[in-house]
């Protein structure tokens, strides 16, 4: 899941944290608890680049991050996985989201808090 931008953004699964998800150290978000969280919040993310990316209550979502600039698209819910389509693509990307302790969260690939 791309939650946060294309290719090295890629993810998703938002290991470089060491763990694996399913291993008992990181607890997967029901679709529910996303939308809690971070509808209408921004994240700060650190990975292979860093940034913050906003998902806002109507299902818009937007980023700045060092590497690719700013930008702009939509996020939704698909099950139990969190959809990002940027105003550049043409796929949906998709993917779990994972807790990793009370304020940070993970997708495999990024982590991040919420501001």
């Amino acid at each position: 899941m791309r939650t946060i931008r294309n290719c090295t953004l890629a993810a998703a699964a938002f290991g470089f944290l060491g763990f694996a998800p399913g291993t008992g150290m990181a607890q997967e978000l029901s679709a529910n608890e996303i939308v809690e969280l971070h509808s209408g919040q921004c994240i700060s993310y650190r990975g292979p680049t860093r940034g913050t990316q906003c998902f806002e209550a109507n299902g818009r979502a937007t980023y700045n991050d060092r590497r690719w600039g700013r930008g702009a698209g939509q996020w939704q819910m698909r099950g139990n996985d969190m959809c990002v389509m940027w105003d550049d693509e043409t796929e949906w990307d998709c993917g779990p989201i994972w807790r990793v302790d009370a304020t940070t969260f993970t997708d495999r690939e990024f982590t991040w808090t919420i501001n």
